[in-house]
Parts: C-alpha cells; structure tokens; sequence
C-alpha cells in the first residue's frame, strides 16, 4: 500500500513520457519510409564500378536502422503500456485500503498509445538511371575508358535522402532526450517501478546508437552525393577540352587538305588520338577516386549491434503466466502488446485464466481474417476493449438517437463512448482527412478522438503530418494506435 502514497504520479507520467516518445519514433519511421519509396529508388545507380556496390551497402545499412527504429518505438509503447497498468493496479489497491479515488476511466489519465511497427518495404537504391556518360563523337573515348563503367547514381535524389536522414537522427535524438531527462528516478522501496526504470535505462545505449547510425547515414549519403557531383565536374571540363580540340583538329585538317596535302591531316588527326588517350586516363583517375570515398564510407560500423537488437526486441512483447485452475503455473508465453491489452479486458469482464487456449485460437483466428476491413474493424476493437460492458457504442452518430449527443452533426464515428466523451475510428488503409478535420471540430468541444490504424499500410507523409499536427495540438486527447 505504501507504493501508491510514496510516489503516486510516477507510473502515469512514465507512461505518458514513453508513450509520447514512441509515437514521435513511429510518425518518423512512417515519414521516411514515405520519402524513400520516391527519393531512395535507383539513387545510388547501378554501375559496377561503384553505384551497385555502394547502393547494396546502403540498403542493408539503412533497413537495419529503420527497423531497429521501429523496434524500439513498439518496445517504449510496449513499456509505457506495462507501466500504465502497473499505475492502475496499485490505484486499485489504493481505494480498496481507502486511500484515492475510484480508478474507473473517467479519474485516470489517458492510456499510451499502442504502436506495434513491421518493419517498413524500402525499396532498394540500386537501379538502372541510364548511361554515366553521354559522348555524341569522340573517336576512340570508349576504347580509352577500357570498359570502365562510369558512375551513374542520380544526383538529384541524393541530397534530399542525405536531407532525410538528418531530420530522422534529429527526431531519434530528441526522443532519447525527452525520455532520459522526464524520467524521474523511482523512490527505492518501489520495487516495481526500480525495475521498470532499470529497464527503460538499459534501452537508452541501443537508442543513442540508433541516432548515431541514422545520423552517419544522413553524412555518408551527403559524402557519397558530394563525390559523385566532384567527379562530374571533372568529367565535364575533361569532355568540355575534348570538344574543343576535336573541332580544332577538324579544322585544321580540312585546311592542310587545301594547302600542303595529307601530313597535316594526319598530323591533326594523331594529335587529337593522343588527346582522347590522355582524357581516358583522367576520367578512369576521376572514377577511382570516387571508388576509394566509396570504398572507405562502406567500412563505417554501425553501433547498434546484435546485442542491442536482441535487448530491444525483448522489450517489444509482454511476459505472461498462465496457471491453472488449483494455482500451479502451467505456462509461460511473450505475447505482442495487442494481444496482453485483449487478454486484460477478456479478464476485465470476467473471463477465466484457465481458458488461455480457447481465447487464444479465437483472438489467433480474428487476426489472421484482419486483412479485410471489416475483420480488421472487429480485431481493432477486441484489442481496445471496445465493448458494450464498458460503455462503447458502435456506429456513433448513424442513429437518430445520437444526434442531439455527437459532437459533430453528419460525423459517424466507428466507437464511442458518450460518458467519457470519447469518439473512435478504425482505419486499416488510407485516412480521410475531411473526417480528420470533423474531428479536430470534436477535439475543439472538449471530446477526446482515437484513431486505430493499420501499422502495415504505407501511410503518405502527408497523412502521417495530418496525424502528427493532431497529436501536438491535443495531448492526451487525440490519439494515434498502430496496430
């Protein structure tokens, strides 16, 4: 009992800090696997000579940072949820000793958002933008480059993905930042906040690693970028000289013609092959050069490793204990953050522990049939507890008898819960933003607006930005689940 009177606000300002944070990570992940399905194709090229070794580096660099990323955003939403329930129980056993209020919904903070992130599809750098290099006549170049691929990575696309990375290190950064300096230090005699906090402060070596990672990518894509620009140019003042003597022996031949025969003429014509041979060498020279930046920008490390992954990844699910009807433990599962939140409200409304296997092959059927839009609806539903018994209504808004209590006239909300002035949508593919902006009208009235969407649809940046405007401008009233 005397958890709750020592420190009574610590579980939900915790929650709310991780929460937070892993909201900001997940609309991050979200905006640059936007940018890169048409900044990042085909933007390192597909030469031998350097763009498809360098591009295939840089595929594999940047998945490993984007999905280690979202590992982390699902493990602080996964922790923030754990803690939140942490603070509901001991608020419970506080009021049952006669201390505090009624802990129902309408005398507790907001719950953190869920947000359970796949990995994103990025598609790869490496791609076909055309020839390195156009010559329309110049005899002999191409025997002078000796089968040298000339580099052809798109120059334009470059900057910008060097431009979004430094944007997604500077969000990861600030989150590390939120949650090691909001993140109080627990009083010792709570034994289960000490753990908690322990645990948030073992992820935080993996998450200033993401950052540094994320913020080498943004440095080597500007170096790479950089490089290729350098050797253009001096591919272009190369071919720029040879322009002007291939007219000059052009000229010069068809004058010794006239005058003194075909001496001049070949005179003319070997000075300007020795020219070609020469602009070869220079371009193969400028080639190798960016080789070597190439070459040294794959040798970069990344600092999150292996063992950081697997710390990350363990904090991504929930560790339950199932035990059978007479107290003996049975089982042992980790199961997602979706899956516990379902399995808290089946008990919440009075279901039996010992029936772990029929809840579970039925809550394992509803999510396998939750491609489709309705099933994805139900699912949604069954994992936020959105049910009768406690007060939700479905359909808010399609009746007649709900249109002297919605916030918004000619707005049908897919849950609500008029009590807590609470309005739901289910989204599993593309938003509408004109029900965004009736909603920001309700956020406006004072009502609280959740919207579910699908953690496995490819959002747009500006869906995403539509969302993120809402999180700032309502906290803890408009909130955001990727399920």
């Amino acid at each position: 009992m005397g958890v709750w009177v020592i420190d009574p606000d610590w579980y939900f300002q915790t929650a709310e800090v991780l929460g937070d944070a892993s909201s900001q990570l997940a609309s991050a992940v979200g905006t640059i696997a936007d940018h890169a399905k048409w900044d990042t194709t085909k933007m390192a090229g597909n030469d031998s000579s350097v763009g498809a070794a360098w591009g295939s580096w840089y595929d594999k660099f940047s998945a490993d940072t984007i999905e280690g990323t979202a590992m982390l955003a699902t493990a602080w939403s996964s922790l923030a949820n754990r803690i939140y329930q942490a603070g509901v129980n001991h608020a419970w056993a506080e009021f049952r000793a006669g201390r505090g209020r009624l802990p129902t919904p309408g005398n507790l903070p907001p719950r953190p958002s869920v947000n359970e992130l796949p990995m994103p599809s990025l598609p790869t750098a490496v791609g076909d933008n055309g020839p390195g290099l156009h010559v329309v006549y110049l005899p002999g170049l191409d025997e002078s480059l000796g089968g040298v691929e000339i580099p052809n990575a798109d120059t334009d696309k470059l900057p910008i993905v060097a431009a979004s990375w430094n944007a997604f290190a500077a969000t990861i950064t600030a989150t590390v930042g939120e949650v090691t300096h909001r993140v109080r230090r627990p009083d010792p005699e709570l034994p289960d906040a000490t753990a908690f906090y322990n645990t948030i402060t073992s992820l935080a070596g993996p998450a200033d690693a993401l950052g540094a990672d994320a913020m080498s990518m943004s440095t080597l894509t500007d170096k790479f970028s950089s490089g290729v620009l350098k050797m253009r140019a001096d591919i272009t003042n190369e071919l720029r000289a040879m322009s002007a003597m291939h007219v000059l022996g052009a000229v010069v031949a068809a004058a010794a013609t006239r005058v003194s025969g075909t001496v001049s003429v070949k005179a003319g014509v070997q000075g300007l092959a020795r020219r070609v041979r020469l602009a070869g060498e220079n371009i193969r020279r400028y080639v190798a050069t960016l080789q070597t930046i190439a070459s040294l920008l794959t040798t970069m490390t990344p600092r999150f490793t292996h063992a950081d992954k697997a710390k990350v990844d363990k904090e991504r699910t929930v560790d339950i204990e199932i035990f059978d009807p007479d107290g003996t433990r049975s089982r042992h599962y980790r199961i997602p953050l979706s899956k516990w939140l379902s399995w808290l409200d089946y008990l919440k409304r009075g279901g039996d522990e010992w029936q772990w296997d029929r809840w579970n092959d039925t809550y394992d059927r509803l999510k396998e049939n939750s491609a489709n839009g309705w099933w994805w609806d139900q699912w949604a539903a069954a994992v936020m507890g959105y049910t009768p018994e406690h007060g939700w209504v479905d359909q808010w808004g399609s009746k007649k008898e709900h249109l002297d209590l919605v916030p918004v006239q000619g707005r049908v909300w897919d849950w609500a819960n008029p009590d807590l002035q609470h309005v739901v949508e289910n989204k599993s593919g593309a938003l509408d933003l004109n029900q965004l902006a009736l909603d920001e009208i309700a956020l406006q009235r004072g009502w609280s607006v959740t919207w579910n969407i699908n953690a496995h649809y490819a959002y747009s940046g500006s869906e995403l930005a539509a969302l993120e405007r809402l999180e700032k401008l309502y906290p803890g009233r408009f909130t955001v689940n990727r399920l």
